[in-house]
């Protein structure tokens, strides 16, 4: 009987970052070798560095901001995809994702009860056009700032979780800021924080099993009272917390921003017609999931 090749066990290499696109980045790298695991490691990291450049909101000299400041300009690649795709899920979402909406934040810190004129002034705005897209030249047509981040942050964990595939990892566990991408053959438990507990030790509301998907939770609870409803100009009050399983990242991201602005019903039905889950909080603490999230959930605590 001949004898069977011994495969060593992959080694496992783990990452925690600081002030990563202003966030914390933690990966968790599986190769056959540490040298594979490091150098998985920096290409991930460079290749988050790249996307900054192109996407960042807050750096002055980011393609982004450039052509924001020109008012038109011949796009990268990447800017120009982001775009188009900002433009399917500004329509997809029922106006629920706008790359605008940071105007609405702005208008509030100015005048925490803004004019019913001002209110109608910006959703009028908000409606766009934002931009014209002629081939890679692109137009900006408002004068309202614009932000992709909620759309950009959940694609560079894509791209930083594929570079570091490319360089060798046979698995990847990326955490960008609560953005989750998860690429391998093995799947990986997922906790989701409960919005209603606010206490350093409580236990997760949820717990998934992953595999080769992304997850993204927006709300109140993440990052404070930060979400508006661009359909109205006015703070989304009903939805306390969401979280979506998609197939990657991006998606995730942007959905799970535009389903703390929807209603739980029309957010449930767009889960249905993009095949992801999710489970949705509202303020008063009624939880709404999908078929799709049930199935990949270990254990749900409240």
């Amino acid at each position: 009987m001949p004898l069977a090749l011994f495969r060593p066990r992959p080694y496992l290499h783990q990452a925690h970052y600081e002030g990563v696109l202003g966030t914390t980045l933690t990966l968790q790298v599986r190769a056959q070798s540490p040298r594979q695991a490091r150098a998985a490691e920096a290409a991930s990291l460079a290749e988050i560095e790249r996307l900054e450049r192109i996407f960042s909101s807050f750096s002055p000299d980011s393609e982004l901001a450039c052509w924001q400041a020109q008012g038109i300009a011949q796009l990268s690649p990447e800017l120009h995809a982001l775009l188009r795709a900002a433009e399917g899920w500004m329509a997809h979402t029922h106006g629920a994702f706008n790359p605008a909406a940071a105007a609405i934040q702005a208008l509030y810190r100015q005048n925490p009860k803004p004019t019913e004129d001002e209110l109608e002034a910006l959703r009028q705005a908000l409606k766009g056009p934002l931009w014209r897209l002629e081939g890679r030249v692109a137009h900006k047509l408002t004068a309202l700032p614009l932000t992709l981040n909620a759309l950009a942050k959940g694609h560079i964990a894509d791209r930083a979780a594929q570079a570091a595939v490319a360089q060798g990892a046979e698995e990847v566990l990326l955490n960008l800021g609560g953005e989750i991408r998860h690429i391998g053959s093995q799947p990986v438990r997922v906790g989701v924080a409960d919005p209603l507990d606010v206490a350093d030790n409580a236990p997760p509301l949820a717990r998934l099993s992953v595999c080769n998907q992304g997850v993204a939770t927006s709300g109140r609870s993440q990052r404070g009272a930060h979400l508006f409803d661009p359909r109205t100009a006015r703070p989304a009050t009903q939805m306390v917390q969401a979280t979506v399983l998609a197939p990657d990242a991006a998606t995730a991201d942007v959905l799970a921003t535009a389903f703390c602005v929807l209603e739980p019903m029309l957010s449930l039905a767009l889960a249905e017609v993009f095949g992801v889950g999710c489970l949705l909080v509202e303020a008063n603490g009624r939880t709404h999931t999908n078929p799709r999230f049930a199935q990949q959930r270990t254990e749900v605590i409240r």
